[in-house]
Formats: C-alpha cells, structure tokens, sequence
C-alpha cells in the first residue's frame, strides 16, 4: 500500500497511479471531468455494490436474526447475497481489458502472489491454524487462470470458456455413482477434488475456483466493448441485452443443473454472469448516463475494493471471540432490525475508511 505524493494533482495522472484501470475515480472535484473523458464511472460503482453487500452478509454481530437473503443456502438455491461474488469477479474481468497492467506477466504474478499470501494470513488468523483457503485465493486462482485464457487468440477464448464449463459438467457426472445424485451435498467431484489436494472439501475449493474463471472470463468478454461502444447508451444497450440472455440461459440451464454458489455450478455460473451484467447495466443507466451524484459512495468503495474487505476480514477475525459482548439491538422489538443496524454500521464504517483513503489518494496496489 503506497501513498501518492503530493506532488500529483492531475486527475488522469492519479487515476492512471491509483488503479487497474483508466476510468477510476480519483477525487469528487475530479469526477465530472473524468466522466467526460470516457472513464467508466459505473464500473467502480459495481465494484463498490459488491463490496457492500459482501460486508454486509459478513457483519459479525447478531448473526442468528440476519435476513434470510443474506445468507447463502445451506446448499441449492439463490439468495440475493449469492450474487456479489460473482459480480465482483465479473467487474475484475472487465477491468482486465481496460488495464495496462494485465498486459504484464510480471505484475499478474506479483498479483497473484500478493493476493494468495494475504488471503492465507487471513484465513489462518480467522481459523487459528494453516488454512489455505478464501476469498482472496479463490480471486488470486480465478484472476490467473483468465490471465492465461486471456492470452490465446480471441475465438479460441470464447471456445475454452464453454469448454471448461462443459468438461465440469461432464465430470460431475461421470463421477458420481449411478442413481447418485452428481451435485449432492457429499460425494461430488468436488469433494474428491479437495480431498486429493486439500484434505477436504473447501466452498472456495479447487473446482470452485476454475468455474469461476469463466465469470471473470464472461467480463472480459463484455469488457471488449468498453472501448468499442464509447456511447453510455451504446454500451447500456450491449450490457442489457447480454444480462437478459445470459440469465434466460441460465435459468434454462438450471432445469438440469441445480444453481448452487457452494459448488459454482455452470448453471450458476452463466447465470450470475447474466446478473452481473444486470447490476452493472442499471449503473450504467444511472451513472454513465444520467449522472446520478448520490451513489458516489459506492465509487469510493469501488475504488479500493480489496483494502476495505482485507481490513474488515482481518477485524472479523479479531473480533470473533468477542462479538457476543456488543450490545443486543432489538429496535421496536425486532431482532432482525438489530441486526440490519449492525448491519448499517459495518458499511458505514467501510466506506469511511474507503472515503479516507481515496482522499489521500492511498491505493492497495494489487
């Protein structure tokens, strides 16, 4: 983590230093002439949305009463907190086409390498021993494994994408024992998979991690028309039109494959991509076009995305052994709003954090 001298005060010069990509948002004076200049303004909020919704299923106070939504199924099904991962991964496909980074080998593994490293601290702090496994290894696999897709021609990509999502499928069939079902909650590939390398079947295990190459993948794809489709109408169009396909595709795919975050089903899959695309079109409409100023909070999570939720991972953590000593919230009776107020808070501490730092101009570089 570096902090930008003072030295700097062009927008695009702090914009090009502080990020991925060459539509970040740097500062609010500089917004409006950003926007002008053909950044993306609604894809850091994207990435914005996702983290406030990761955080706030994350919110470690009185977990027990939390809304039904914001908990992931106990294994098939969808919930509306099953679709931030995805689109947080789908947004960094899309930056990916935009960044001059991604170009270098170099950077992509110290990336990589970064991300797996604090990834492992972190899961090792929350469960008190070795733990291999998270959040941030399974964006480090996923980010990696597009990377090297990314480098074969264009059409080949596209092919190696509905490839890889096929060959899960396939496999997931042609392992399970007959009359068993091949996406049940013991017993699939995946919990083979993990057994030969990991000791035990992991929800952000090895097979996870591949299928999920292909929504970081399905945001490149989308990414490409960025540059292509300069017009915010034009690229709402392109977006919109993607978002309602994929999640008809999706939804089709689910009659014969349950969705199901915990395995990163393909029908899972396509259809958060679909949902992602969804998310980042109404944005889109909101930001790019119509130039709504009100959710410039989400831009400044969005711009420091991966800082706000190592910090809040790591205070988790921290804080596991206590949580029960914070205050019972119950506002007009209700546990569940308790919790929402908790909730509240959490995010309004993150996106402070992320206000600070963007104000600073102090960017997680990885």
């Amino acid at each position: 983590m570096t902090e930008r001298p003072p030295a700097i005060r062009k927008p695009a010069a702090a914009a090009e230093a502080a990020s991925d990509t060459d539509h970040r948002p740097v500062t609010p004076d500089s917004e409006h002439k950003s926007s002008r200049a053909g950044r993306v303004v609604s894809l850091d909020a994207a990435r914005g949305l996702a983290i406030v919704v990761m955080l706030a299923a994350g919110n470690p106070f009185q977990r027990e009463h939390m809304l039904e939504q914001l908990r992931h199924p106990q294994w098939h099904g969808l919930t509306f907190a099953d679709l931030f991962f995805p689109l947080f991964l789908f947004t960094m496909g899309v930056s990916m086409m935009l960044s001059r980074r991604a170009g270098s080998p170099r950077l992509v593994l110290r990336r990589v390498m970064l991300l797996m490293a604090i990834g492992i601290a972190l899961s090792s702090l929350k469960h008190e021993r070795l733990f291999v496994t998270g959040v941030l290894q399974h964006i480090a696999g996923a980010y990696l494994l597009a990377w090297l897709v990314l480098r074969a021609p264009r059409r080949v990509q596209y092919a190696i994408a509905a490839g890889m999502l096929a060959v899960i499928w396939i496999a997931y069939v042609l392992w399970a024992d007959p009359g068993d079902d091949p996406w049940g909650m013991r017993r699939t590939f995946a919990h083979a998979v993990d057994g030969w390398l990991l000791g035990g079947f992991k929800t952000e295990g090895t097979l996870q991690t591949i299928t999920s190459t292909v929504t970081v993948l399905g945001g490149a794809f989308i990414g490409r028309r960025v540059k292509e489709h300069p017009d915010p109408r034009q690229l709402l169009r392109w977006v919109g039109s993607h978002a309602g396909l994929l999640i008809l595709a999706g939804l089709l795919m689910a009659l014969v494959i349950p969705i199901n975050k915990r395995l990163w089903t393909p029908s899972f899959t396509v259809l958060t991509i679909g949902t992602s695309c969804a998310w980042w079109a109404f944005l889109i409409l909101l930001m790019d076009v119509r130039g709504q100023r009100w959710l410039r909070p989400l831009q400044e999570l969005g711009a420091n995305p991966i800082a706000v939720y190592i910090a809040f991972i790591a205070v988790r953590a921290l804080i596991d052994d206590y949580r029960e000593a914070a205050p019972f919230l119950a506002p007009l009776g209700s546990a569940v709003a308790g919790t929402l107020v908790y909730a509240l808070l959490w995010l309004v501490a993150g996106w402070f954090l992320a206000h600070v730092f963007l104000r600073r101009r102090i960017f997680l570089k990885l």
